[in-house]
């Protein structure tokens, strides 16, 4: 049954379908590339061993010729003596890979003996002498080399465990490198390269190539070949014709993973806190995050403030800084109203608008608290709003705000005003809308409107100077062309 839980499952099913299906060579480079990642894998190596044995079965003997041939079903035709060549050696290159370098001999000397002419056997026999020469066959390898027609053995040898994969590659990094040594540079190139090719990128393996690549340059010799085999010769995986090549394994076995994350790590000083025994007790601990969890709740809300109160001052501070180059280009020395022009103001809108004579007559006894006068026009201001004042609803000022309909808005919280003219929530509302519609009228070219939005907002915030300056500059763009107006209307907001 599946492991569902190896990562490699999909790898396995492949190979074992590929092995099924006849195609040895794919399935064993599977699951070689699994081993190289996880040496420890037992389904990969339960694999291989299959591979081995199906490689190391002897070939079939041949039939007599002195009998004709049997007749060959029309869907199973006969090999041909170039494609078992071919077979043989690609097999032979498999077994050579998996450090089984007799048995790989072997199978490239029935491949010559399939085509005498076949450059790749022939190569690659070359190429597995020298090297036997270079470092004798030990253990198992010299069992396997022994001739059949010596004298036998008195007893048995125990075998010889086969080195794992990481040893074979070892063992070659150190015959490339004795190669080296010796001075034989080509060769050297050659076997740094198919060490790069056929397996992770090692820094040694970097390091003795590049070295080497350096050495030939240094040498200012022709180009030199990197394959110290004929020119027509593979690397280390025989290149067989398009059809009977493998794919090879999936590029996921063959890169090399991203190493893992450090994640996070604790400073000495935190690790060397020790906790009091008499708050690691549940109460005191969840008093502690709780008291915790509050601090820096209200660190949180008062940062929150702070920079809500920064905000606001600095947006204020940079329409006063806008309103600073009006100001003196309309040649206003001070925007202090003069008692007798707040009076004269307030007597005119007793009855246009008696909430501009309202909040008129009340700065007006802001500044002098026994003028009779103001007293007499706030009172009869009063009287006039609550004669003209319509019913109205905060809701309904909330549903216009929401719908965009300014003018209503405005409508509903001058009535609201009318009733109760000094709740500082509905002036707040109201300074939010007169914001709004003074720079809407002026860019629609009703500048009266503007004037009178203008003059209920210095109304209502008599101590606010910007809305006297509003009022300025709403008076230079009436002499401005119309086409001047645009960088200035938004201002008036």
């Amino acid at each position: 049954m599946p492991d569902l839980h190896d990562p490699y499952q999909n790898h396995l099913d492949r190979a074992e379908s590929l092995f099924l299906s006849g195609d040895v060579m794919q399935a064993g480079q599977i699951w070689q590339a699994i081993l190289k990642r996880r040496p420890e894998h037992a389904g990969a190596r339960a694999g291989l061993f299959r591979v081995k044995q199906h490689l190391e079965r002897p070939e079939p003997a041949a039939v007599p010729q002195t009998a004709p041939p049997a007749p060959v079903p029309a869907d199973q035709p006969s090999e041909t003596p170039k494609q078992r060549a071919v077979r043989l050696v690609q097999e032979g290159a498999q077994l050579y890979e998996m450090g089984m370098n007799e048995s790989a001999m072997a199978k490239w000397e029935e491949a010559l003996a399939a085509q005498p002419d076949h450059p790749d056997a022939a190569a690659y026999l070359a190429m597995a002498r020298r090297e036997r020469v270079a470092s004798p066959p030990t253990g198992r390898q010299a069992v396997q080399a022994q001739s059949p027609a010596g004298p036998p053995p008195v007893a048995p040898a125990p075998p010889v465990p086969e080195p794992g994969p990481a040893a074979q590659r070892e063992a070659r990094i150190e015959r490339a490198e004795r190669v080296l040594r010796e001075g034989r540079l080509a060769d050297a190139a050659q076997a740094f390269q198919q060490l790069l090719e056929t397996g992770p990128q090692d820094p040694r393996v970097l390091q003795g190539y590049h070295h080497t690549r350096a050495l030939l340059a240094a040498r200012d010799a022709p180009p030199v070949a990197l394959a110290v085999v004929p020119a027509r010769a593979p690397s280390l995986m025989a290149r067989a014709p398009a059809v009977l090549e493998p794919a090879g394994p999936p590029r996921s076995l063959t890169v090399p993973s991203a190493a893992p994350r450090a994640g996070f790590r604790l400073p000495d000083l935190v690790k060397d806190i020790r906790v009091p025994d008499w708050f690691q007790s549940p109460r005191n601990l969840a008093v502690g995050l709780g008291a915790l969890g509050l601090v820096v709740l209200g660190l949180s809300f008062y940062n929150l403030h702070r920079r809500e109160v920064a905000l606001r001052k600095a947006v204020a501070a940079a329409k006063l800084d806008a309103l600073k180059p009006v100001s003196r280009m309309v040649k206003v020395p001070a925007l202090f109203e003069p008692t007798e022009a707040v009076r004269r103001e307030a007597g005119q809108a007793l009855a246009e608008e008696p909430l501009v004579a309202y909040y008129r007559a009340q700065e007006l006894l802001r500044r002098d608290p026994d003028d009779a006068d103001a007293a007499k026009l706030a009172a009869q201001a009063r009287d006039r709003m609550a004669a003209i004042a319509a019913p109205a609803d905060p809701e309904a000022f909330d549903k216009d705000i929401k719908e965009g309909d300014l003018d209503a808005a405005r409508a509903c919280i001058l009535n609201l005003l009318r009733m109760n003219p000094d709740d500082p929530d509905l002036q707040g509302r109201a300074k939010r809308v007169l914001l709004a519609l003074a720079p809407l009228y002026a860019t629609e070219g009703h500048l009266g409107q503007a004037r009178d939005t203008l003059r209920l907002g210095r109304a209502m915030f008599p101590r606010d100077p910007s809305w006297q300056a509003r009022l300025k500059l709403l008076e230079a763009l009436q002499a401005m062309p119309e086409h001047d107006r645009a960088p200035w209307l938004q201002l008036l907001g």
